[in-house]
């Protein structure tokens, strides 16, 4: 539900309290600035006017950020306390670090789920969960589409996995199919500057081959929601899987300044930094609104700070983008009874009163593919299914899930705007009961609209738009911005919607903040 209304004054409080924490001291990554300097986001009325006012204090400049008029710089404490005092500075925040929406700690692998699969190519059942092997039917598979993913990069056999789902018996024809035709269309690393796709740490190729894999599993399906779909590999992670804000940013002006280029029609963001303000205030959430703005469709991770309340993080917390949570199949594909929300996925609402995640998708035993030698299949060896799959869990597998099957929206309906595409995904959603007999809910603020739906999101014909009464280009702009109608009740200890909403008492609109809801296995749970 996009619930809305503009900021009041009712929040000063709370908002004046998160951009005192927002210009306090922040730990992050190394950088070039020098044990007595830190690095910040100055922004300005331009970025030329940002640019002349941090070297005339004395400032580094590392980046120009044209898409939020900012510059990244490294500055002493006194160079930042002097930028601060001056009237032409419209903003100067930490360069805050951001990273890999998982953990990358190794679930509990199943015996009877595992054995065989060393030498043969494994199958990922999570087409089948959201349903996509039912678009595949109809010959919806993500073609003309590219899917920019920013992240640790793409590398290893990923390269050989992306060449489409057209079989050459030719050897001459397979030959060349392996040389020139990689769906790989476009490659750009933020990082150390590569020039061919690498992922040292592996979490990007595994979130890219979840997206538009086009190898066949032993199932005989395809292991990639869009396996047609093209890639666009922009590495903003390090090895370890780290980055900062200034690298996120970079790479959305990148994705901005190309995607006429090369079709990029969706942005996966399975990435995640701690909420320091409200949405608005918060540079990497300004260039995530700007993306949208300017036609791309944005996917991004709820995080895995869950299961309590208001657990989301940056950029999952602004409300323009899609932002997604995680569930498990407990190893029954097509079996959902026993399905249950995963323990590790952030729910809302937002520190800004929006009711997030948008939806739900499928986030644990992920099985992708991870490049030989990477970070992740030399630190957590016990994920690895044979020389090329990998077992992963968490809100980032489960927004490449939700990108794959934008992919498909989009390829089926090309005309659609992101508002267009967000309600398509959110509207088909399948709201889920616990409990059939007591028609008990998780929460909105679990679940958001419940789980995807691919064939449902795909072949729907509604045109209506989301985030209806939101002025995106006066939020940019600085003039209005909003906040959603969920509040917290002191008095009942739950979380509830202010009207005209505050009827939906059912479970789904009232929360407690706790993840009781489920009474299965949840002790016996283990990231997977």
């Amino acid at each position: 539900m996009n619930t809305k209304k503009k900021f009041t004054l009712t929040r000063l409080l709370m908002v004046i309290t998160a951009l005192i924490m927002f210009l306090g001291p922040v730990g992050g990554l190394p950088t070039s600035a020098s044990a007595s300097q830190a690095s910040f986001i100055v922004q300005a009325a331009n970025t030329e006017l940002a640019v002349q006012i941090v070297e005339a204090h004395g400032g580094e400049i590392t980046s120009r950020l044209d898409i939020i008029h900012a510059v990244a710089a490294n500055l002493s404490a006194n160079e930042a306390a002097q930028l601060r005092l001056d009237k032409n500075i419209v903003a100067i925040t930490p360069n805050g670090e951001v990273k890999a929406s998982d953990d990358n700690k190794p679930g509990k692998q199943k015996e009877d789920e595992t054995k065989g699969q060393t030498s043969e190519t494994p199958s990922a059942d999570f087409g089948n969960v959201v349903g996509a092997d039912v678009v595949w039917e109809e010959g919806v598979t993500g073609s003309g589409v590219a899917v920019a993913i920013l992240d640790t990069g793409l590398g290893g056999n990923l390269l050989q996995l992306t060449q489409g789902t057209k079989e050459t018996k030719d050897a001459k024809d397979a030959k060349e199919n392996k040389n020139k035709s990689s769906r790989i269309v476009a490659w750009k690393d933020f990082i150390d500057n590569s020039k061919k796709p690498i992922d040292p740490n592996g979490h990007g190729s595994h979130v890219a081959g979840i997206i538009g894999n086009s190898q066949k599993g032993q199932d005989g399906e395809w292991n990639g929601i869009a396996p047609d779909v093209n890639l666009v590999g922009v590495r903003v992670l390090n090895e370890q899987g780290a980055g900062t804000y200034e690298s996120v940013i970079s790479g959305l002006q990148w994705v901005i300044n190309n995607k006429e280029r090369f079709n990029i029609r969706v942005v996966n963001l399975s990435l995640v930094s701690p909420v320091q303000s409200p949405y608005w205030a918060d540079p990497l959430n300004q260039a995530v609104t700007a993306t949208w703005a300017s036609g791309v469709t944005v996917v991004v991770a709820a995080g895995n700070s869950g299961p309590g309340a208001m657990s989301i993080s940056v950029p999952g917390n602004n409300p323009y983008v899609i932002t997604v949570g995680a569930f498990t199949d407990n190893y029954t594909p097509s079996d959902w009874s026993d399905d249950y929300l995963a323990p590790f996925s952030a729910a809302g609402p937002t520190l800004d009163g929006f009711t997030k995640p948008d939806l739900v998708a499928p986030g644990a035993h992920m099985v992708s593919v991870v490049p030989t030698g990477s970070y992740l299949t030399t630190e957590y060896p016990a994920n690895n299914l044979n020389g090329n799959y990998f077992k992963l869990a968490g809100t980032s597998q489960a927004t490449a899930a939700v990108s794959g099957i934008a992919a498909l929206v989009i390829s089926q309906s090309p005309k659609l705007s992101p508002d267009q595409v967000k309600m398509r995904l959110t509207s088909t959603a399948l709201p889920w009961v616990v409990d059939d007999e007591n028609a008990t809910f998780y929460s909105m603020w679990q679940q958001g609209a419940g789980r995807a739906n691919a064939p449902d999101a795909v072949f729907s014909k509604n045109k209506d738009a989301a985030n209806e009464g939101m002025d995106i280009q006066a939020d940019l702009a600085g003039t209005i911005h909003y906040e959603g109608y969920a509040y917290y009740d002191e008095a009942t200890g739950t979380y509830h919607l202010r009207d005209p909403f505050a009827t939906l008492d059912d479970g789904y609109g009232s929360w407690d903040g706790k993840y009781g809801t489920w009474s299965g296995k949840y002790g016996d749970w283990c990231g997977e």
